[in-house]
């Protein structure tokens, strides 16, 4: 038993990154927000617009489109962030240290760094047959409590949020946590594979450029 559990960790820790688009399901759409410059950082920081995730993450994003083919026909994922090479994240935590945007992007320069590179977490939202974004209250990465899960029953009864916008955010939750993803507290699109600290035991940090990945 012991031999099989390091076995199966060494595997997982060595787990390939997998391209993640309409080829490995038709209804995937990628709008990938940092490989524009339209971003709360206000850079384009990604060469190429790619999605890339460790395969046993990628198979949960086919079995979450799988989910709502079954249950609400006509959503779509769409992909707005995925892996992250770590010398990205450098550059965007230079760009926002010592600024209230800090609290919003991981520092790589402690042990763990973000869980984007790891090729274990995923930022995403829904969009509709024709591939028009759904409307969930905020965009992707908008800085605020407006974007925050825990806070929605209060801001859906003081009218700041409706009820389309949070049943959305519910048909994107329950899909990604039916494929066995993990939501956090703070924001509506983002989802890891586990909690941080299995992700951190599960795979190792990455930094491997975007446009090396086929």
């Amino acid at each position: 038993m012991i031999w099989l559990l390091v076995l199966t960790a060494t595997a997982a820790r060595a787990e390939p990154l997998v391209v993640v688009d309409h080829a490995l399901h038709p209804a995937f759409l990628l709008s990938m927000a940092y490989a524009r410059e339209d971003n709360f950082f206000g850079q384009k920081v990604y060469p190429i617009e790619l999605c890339a995730l460790r395969r046993g993450v990628a198979d949960k994003m086919v079995r979450a489109q799988k989910h709502l083919d079954d249950q609400h026909l006509g959503y779509r994922l769409m992909f707005k962030d995925c892996y992250r090479p770590d010398h990205v994240q450098h550059v965007m935590w230079k760009s926002v240290v010592g600024t209230p945007k800090s609290a919003y992007v991981a520092d790589p320069n402690t042990r763990t760094g973000s869980i984007h590179s790891y090729g274990a977490a995923v930022d995403v939202t829904l969009a509709d047959r024709d591939g028009k974004e759904i409307d969930m209250g905020t965009p992707h990465d908008f800085l605020g409590k407006l974007a925050e899960p825990r806070h929605e029953a209060r801001f859906l009864a003081e009218k700041k949020l409706t009820q389309a916008q949070v049943d959305a955010r519910h048909v994107l939750r329950d899909a990604m946590v039916f494929a066995g993803m993990k939501t956090i507290p703070n924001e509506w699109w983002h989802f890891n594979d586990g909690t941080p600290e299995n992700v951190r035991k599960k795979y190792h940090r990455l930094d491997v450029p975007l446009d090396s990945i086929r």
